[in-house]
């Protein structure tokens, strides 16, 4: 049977292909190239980011070790345009994307099939922490390096021919086949950060990137003019610092407006709500699974119980959470990925 394996350059991706291999299959690698390597030269990288130099560098190493073939796809442009583009329009209009997961959905896996049925891959792999069986998605063993939440905007088709090597695997373990098996990457650290800024720097981004940032007004929750902000796209709902408002005690931004150009703070306490609109959702069952079940609002926060009316498009928390505009919700039952959406604002649900 051959297989496609997404090669990152990391530890998961090399154990995911050499377990793969050890095993007999016919194993085929791919690595994506979303930046130009130029892009990263610039930058003095304090934290490692996914799609470096180093990365490429790296799964040529690896591949060479394992001894399987790897191809080098350059898929620039449909990431700036996919993912990159989206990243800024989504800010634009007073949300807070998550690019990791729409990357999954537009990138990584549309390119594993489209590349793999060009190779003839029977299946493909990545290293993803999830468990998938005959077709269902499931939350890892290791509950801290879960990555199902951000599976859940992929197309259900395509888990049909998903493997997923080390999602039952602690990852302690994923390092140690490496050391042991002289993979170059046992100890490289997990990336962290949005690839494409590779600094954190989100105001450079934005300029760069001809985003038009204009002070305006930041205010209470009672609509009151307490201090200007520095262009509402530098801010996201439930963010404490950097905002620059010295009130005695800590406050939070609880509301982005795009048309006003106004950011509202508030205190912790104004962040939490019971309910929350959702868009572009993508549901691996029937809708009727969501009527009783749990969600997660970020890919580190614990499981709540929900009910989704599709109705409507208003998911119903049972106790309250901090729902960021633009993040993604995913829905699962029994630990089972049920599928997945955005987290909307009332105002813009028809919009975007």
């Amino acid at each position: 049977m051959k297989v496609l394996v997404a090669m990152s350059g990391g530890v998961d991706s090399a154990v995911s292909a050499f377990l793969l291999k050890k095993a007999g299959y016919d194993v085929v690698g791919i690595h994506f190239k979303m930046e130009d390597d130029l892009f990263f030269s610039k930058y003095d990288l304090k934290k490692k980011v996914c799609c470096s130099p180093d990365d490429t560098m790296d799964a040529l190493k690896i591949s060479k070790k394992i001894g399987i073939p790897l191809d080098v796809v350059d898929l620039k442009k449909e990431f700036r345009e996919r993912i990159i583009q989206a990243f800024l329009d989504g800010y634009k209009a007073g949300i807070t994307p998550n690019p990791c997961a729409w990357c999954n959905k537009k990138m990584k896996f549309w390119a594993l099939e489209v590349f793999g049925d060009k190779m003839g891959s029977d299946r493909w792999a990545t290293g993803h922490y999830a468990i998938v069986k005959a077709g269902k998605v499931f939350m890892a063993n290791e509950i801290k390096k879960d990555q199902s939440y951000f599976l859940s905007l992929v197309e259900k088709k395509l888990f049909d021919r998903l493997i997923l090597p080390v999602g039952e695997m602690q990852k302690a373990d994923v390092r140690q086949i490496a050391i042991k098996n002289d993979l170059i990457v046992g100890a490289k650290p997990d990336s962290q950060d949005v690839c494409f800024i590779p600094d954190g720097d989100l105001g450079n981004f934005f300029r760069s990137n001809g985003v038009d940032l204009r002070a305006g007004p930041v205010m209470d929750v009672d609509g009151k003019v307490i201090g200007q902000h520095e262009g509402y796209q530098m801010y996201a709902v439930g963010q404490r610092k950097g905002i620059g408002i010295a009130t005695g005690e800590k406050v939070y931004v609880v509301d982005v407006d795009p048309l006003k150009n106004t950011i509202k703070v508030g205190k912790k306490s104004d962040l939490f709500k019971n309910h929350s609109y959702v868009k572009d959702l993508n549901l691996f069952v029937d809708k009727s699974y969501l009527l009783d079940c749990e969600c997660k609002v970020r890919s580190t926060s614990p499981l709540v119980k929900c009910s989704f009316d599709p109705e409507t498009a208003i998911v119903h928390f049972y106790e309250p959470v901090v729902p960021v505009p633009g993040q993604i919700i995913a829905f699962y039952k029994d630990k089972e990925l049920l599928g997945g959406g955005v987290l909307a604002k009332t105002d813009i649900l028809n919009s975007l």
